[in-house]
Formats: structure tokens, C-alpha cells, sequence
């Protein structure tokens, strides 16, 4: 999923006392150009998988990239704005920037479903809103439907942070025991892969997929991408990383070419990373929109795909054709996306975080 506000350059919250940092657009431009795969993945090829109804794609992006490699830039963030200060700060930081727009989110798109779905398509029922709001659904997928398929991302993150946070107060995620760490959770990941896919077991793959194991080598290849970009680690040794993460995802995907796309992306991600700003290359009319368009990205992710699908639905009953509905899935995303970010996700950050400093003020 995009990385929040908060985890932006410059936009620190782990340490009130430290100076904001300049922006980098580099970053920006990324986190767009992510969840502008996502949106062509979900309106050109997961649109006519779940509603053949719909018209034919004027082009067809058959890709999970977007949301990968988001995840991959909220690991290398996780990764900065940790070590910064208050780590019990951090941690309410993230829950409180993602947690209420999610809510929000789920009940907003559920509402909206009930409202305006076609006939035959899937409205959320009460028990359906609830199990989304608990974010069952990779506990139990059989059980649990989704309101909005692009939610599966929330509760991996979540449960990272929260592994994160668990870790560094224990003092386990410190010097060489982070490399080490990170080499343990790959192989983890790796080892586990095959009694999930054939042992058969209920309980295992409840676990297994309920913990996020299936996706956990992305957040490791980000925070690998931040440790190089420190030179914690040396270069061979990070490429070496970042290339047993591909591996696992070319294992979990078995898509070869979803794999070779994860690798060019984080390959843009190192260079963002590791080199000069790419404001230099850019009139600043478009590092304005990147930023303002990056500042929403994290709403546009929550609410674009199930409404976008009834959307598009609609406008072609009215006779627009696929590519009208494409650019509605567009527009129809940003706006939502900033009326979220402006009305719920920033004002609820801002009162959470402000309640959090006045019951523990920082020393």
C-alpha cells in the first residue's frame, strides 16, 4: 500500500523535536507511478476477470505489481523513520494514520455497495462488514468475503509494524542482528512455502497466511534498500538480499514476468535511494502534482477498486465506452482519495497523535 503522510521525507513524526528534512519528489513520483499500476491492474485486467459483462480493455495490464511494490516502499520507511526517536511513538504514528481511514474506507464502500451495486452483484452484508472491519478475510478466506479486494494489504503492514516494534524493544533488531534477523525471516518464508502449498493443513495455512508470511519477503527487500542506502550493509551483500526476496516472490507469485516487473521496481527504488534527487529533471509544475498526487495515495488505494467496478458498471449502461470508464476509475479515485485524506485520514492522525503526546509527553 502507499506509505502515509507521515512516513513522507520531511514529514518525520517519530521525533517532534527533529527538523523536518527536505522532500525528495523521487519518492513522490514513485508512490504515484505504484498506484497507477494498481489502478491499471484492477480497471484493465481484474475489472473483465470478475464483471465479463464489461466492455473490452482498449489495453491490458495483467501485472500485481503496484500494490508489491508498495509494500516495499512502507518497509524502506518503516526502516527510516524508526530509528529516528520514540519507537512506542512510531508505532501509534502508523496505527493512527492507517487504522480510522481504513474504517472509514470499509464503511463507506460497503454503504455504497448496498446502495448502487447492479443486480446479482456482491453487496456486503452486517456479518461482512464486521469480519472486513476486523480484517478476517486471510484468516479465513472461505468464511470471510472482502468489501474491497485491495484491502489485502492493511493487515500485513500492520502486523509488521507491529513485529517491528515488538522487536526493537526488545533490543533484537539492533547492529548485525538486523541483517541477521532479515535473512531469517527470508528463509522462514521460504522453508514454510511448501508444507503451506501441499500439507493440507487447515491450521497451517490459517497461520501462515494470517500472519502475512506470503508477502513478508517485500517488507524485508525495503528495509534491505534502507540499510544499503546507510551503508549498513555493503552492496553485494544487499543485491544478495534483495535477490532472495525476488526469489521467494517468484515462489509465492510462480509468475515469472510479476517478478521481473518486482525487480525493475525495486530496482527504481534503489535508485531513489541511493542517488540524487530527481527534482533536477523535472520542471517544478510536476513535483507539485507528484506531491500533492502522493498525499493521497493511501485513501485513493483504500476506496478506488470495489466503487470503481459499480462505476464503471453504470457509465457503460449509459453507453460510455472503456475508455471513459477507465479515465472515471481515474478521476473517481483521486477525488475520493482527497476527500478521505483531507476529512478523515489527516484530521484523526493529528487528534491521535495529539491526545498520545498529552498522556506521554516526550521526555
Amino acid at each position: 500500500m502507499p506509505f502515509s503522510s507521515a512516513e513522507r521525507p520531511g514529514n518525520d513524526t517519530s521525533r517532534r523535536s527533529e527538523p523536518a528534512k527536505r522532500r525528495r519528489v523521487s519518492w513522490d513520483l514513485l508512490r504515484v507511478a505504484f498506484v497507477a499500476l494498481v489502478l491499471l491492474f484492477h480497471g484493465t485486467y481484474l475489472a473483465r476477470q470478475w464483471h465479463p459483462e464489461l466492455v473490452a480493455r482498449p489495453f491490458v495490464f495483467p501485472y500485481q505489481l503496484g500494490a508489491s511494490l508498495l509494500l516495499v516502499v512502507s518497509g524502506y520507511f518503516a526502516a527510516v523513520s524508526l530509528r529516528r526517536g520514540d519507537v512506542v511513538r512510531w508505532w501509534v504514528g502508523r496505527m493512527a494514520r492507517m487504522l480510522p481511514a481504513f474504517f472509514v474506507g470499509v464503511l463507506g464502500t460497503s454503504l455504497f455497495l448496498r446502495l448502487c451495486a447492479p443486480p446479482g452483484w456482491y453487496a456486503p452484508s452486517l456479518p461482512d462488514v464486521l469480519a472486513n472491519l476486523a480484517m478476517l478475510w486471510n484468516w479465513k478466506p472461505q468464511s470471510y468475503t472482502y468489501v474491497d479486494a485491495a484491502y489485502w494489504t492493511i493487515p500485513l503492514q500492520l502486523l509488521w509494524f507491529t513485529a517491528i516494534f515488538a522487536l526493537w524493544r526488545a533490543r533484537r533488531v539492533h547492529g548485525d542482528a538486523t541483517v541477521r534477523t532479515l535473512w531469517l525471516v527470508v528463509c522462514l518464508e521460504l522453508v514454510l512455502l511448501p508444507p503451506r502449498l501441499h500439507l493440507q493443513s487447515e491450521a497451517f495455512r490459517t497461520l501462515y497466511d494470517g500472519f502475512g508470511l506470503y508477502r513478508v519477503h517485500l517488507f524485508v527487500a525495503g528495509i534491505a534498500v534502507q540499510l544499503w542506502s546507510r551503508r549498513r550493509i555493503r552492496g553485494p551483500h544487499a543485491v544478495f538480499l534483495l535477490g532472495a526476496c525476488a526469489f521467494v516472490h517468484l515462489c509465492q507469485t510462480r509468475h515469472p514476468s510479476w517478478t521481473v516487473g518486482l525487480v525493475l521496481g525495486i530496482g527504481a527504488i534503489c535508485v531513489a535511494a541511493l542517488g540524487p534527487d530527481w527534482d533536477r529533471f523535472l520542471p517544478a509544475w510536476v513535483a507539485r502534482l507528484a506531491q500533492w498526487t502522493a498525499g493521497i495515495t493511501y485513501a485513493m488505494y483504500l476506496v478506488h477498486q470495489s466503487i470503481g467496478y459499480v462505476v464503471m458498471r453504470r457509465l457503460q449502461d449509459h453507453g460510455v465506452g472503456a475508455t471513459g470508464q477507465l479515465l472515471a476509475l481515474g478521476v473517481l479515485a483521486v477525488l475520493l482519495g482527497w476527500l478521505l485524506t483531507v476529512l478523515v485520514e489527516r484530521p484523526a492522525h493529528r487528534a491521535i497523535m495529539r491526545g498520545f503526546d498529552r498522556l506521554r509527553p516526550t521526555p
